[in-house]
């Protein structure tokens, strides 16, 4: 099947005003790169919308008003593959993400495929059709872009429409379309929440070890390396490797020598050696100590319930386990029953996991 490249505002607009009021559902899929970026850095667009497919060279389009109206109406299913990176690249791009969403990779998982099957994959299995992948790792920034890159681009988003089609129709009959589509809704709603700086200590490995004024500093400059790393958009651990963060907080370093000796390069020294000497300077009162979700009350407990409960139920509805729980469910649930179960419900007993779940989760 063909493919048009679009490279100017004037028919994008042309385009999308053609659409967006005769189709129901459309293809998408994104080409980025994302190597020392901060944010990941859109390369190209590809769109199918049963008849025609379109790619969209992003590096010449400055009117994006038409497509962001299109991609924001309610009325068109947007479908895509393992779509969390996508989520990421249109709410960087253009400030939120397409809705609504139907992603193929989570509608396979309820008919007893991996979570983390790809797309190939599924083409295979569904319609039996050959992918070439060849041109997984290329650099979509660079022009012009091949024929071959672009006809790869296009696969991506040309069988997703008659697979999602057919993913849909084994759902409905087996009655899981209404849980998979409550599922691609709660993984975009995740995806579209972003880390903020004063938290983004949490993220680094081995944060739980340090106590007191060891991770308020570490707490600080976590903070100041997320805000330099959005600002100047660098990759985090091309700003500071986090793990010399870590024994900055822990040896609180009072010279640039020292500074170098736990690990910080030349330049980084140069460049911030004098910024976090100041930060690890001031003073800071202690934080609350990260409590290891393994040290809950219970923890045990109740992974091995919940992990029990998720078999006898997977036996019944011939779902998979892993589509049932995860990690994230587990330590949802259990974080929650250890705060006295306040705040937000935890998935395993809300929406269509609750159903399942609440006979076996009894409180």
């Amino acid at each position: 099947m063909s493919y048009q490249l679009i490279t100017t505002n004037q028919q994008l607009n042309d385009y999308c005003s053609q659409i967006e009021n005769n189709i129901t559902a459309i293809t998408l899929d994104s080409e980025f790169v994302r190597t020392r970026t901060f944010y990941p850095q859109l390369g190209l667009i590809q769109l199918h919308d049963g008849t025609h497919t379109k790619l969209i060279d992003p590096l010449n389009i400055t009117d994006w008003q038409s497509f962001t109206s299109f991609i924001k109406n309610p009325k068109i299913e947007k479908y895509f593959h393992a779509c969390s990176e996508d989520i990421e690249v249109f709410c960087h791009q253009f400030g939120f993400a397409p809705t609504p969403i139907l992603d193929s990779q989570i509608l396979a998982s309820f008919l007893d495929n991996p979570l983390s099957t790809g797309y190939a994959t599924l083409v295979k299995k569904y319609m039996d059709i050959e992918l070439d992948k060849s041109e997984t790792r290329t650099d979509w920034l660079q022009r012009p872009l091949s024929d071959k890159q672009c006809q790869y681009a296009a696969n991506d988003v040309i069988y997703l429409l008659p697979l999602v089609t057919k993913l849909k129709a084994l759902l409905l009959d087996k009655g899981w379309l209404n849980a998979a589509y409550e599922e691609c809704d709660n993984a975009v709603k995740r995806r579209c929440e972003f880390i903020q700086a004063d938290k983004a200590y949490l993220q680094i490995k081995n944060a739980w070890q340090l106590r007191g004024e060891q991770l308020s500093y570490l707490q600080k400059l976590a903070s100041w390396r997320f805000s330099y790393a959005k600002e100047h958009d660098i990759a985090l651990n091309f700003v500071v490797h986090e793990e010399v963060l870590w024994k900055l907080a822990r040896y609180r370093p009072t010279s640039l020598a020292e500074l170098s000796q736990l690990g910080l390069r030349g330049k980084e020294v140069r460049l911030f050696g004098t910024l976090l000497l100041s930060i690890l300077s001031q003073t800071a009162d202690a934080i609350e100590p990260i409590q290891r979700i393994v040290n809950y009350p219970d923890y045990k407990k109740w992974t091995t319930l919940i992990k029990d409960s998720a078999n006898l139920i997977a036996e019944q509805t011939e779902l998979s386990p892993e589509i049932l729980v995860s990690r994230r469910h587990i330590d949802q649930f259990v974080r929650w029953v250890n705060s006295d179960k306040t705040g937000h419900i935890p998935d395993l007993l809300s929406g269509w996991r609750g159903k399942l779940f609440e006979p076996y989760l009894s409180l």
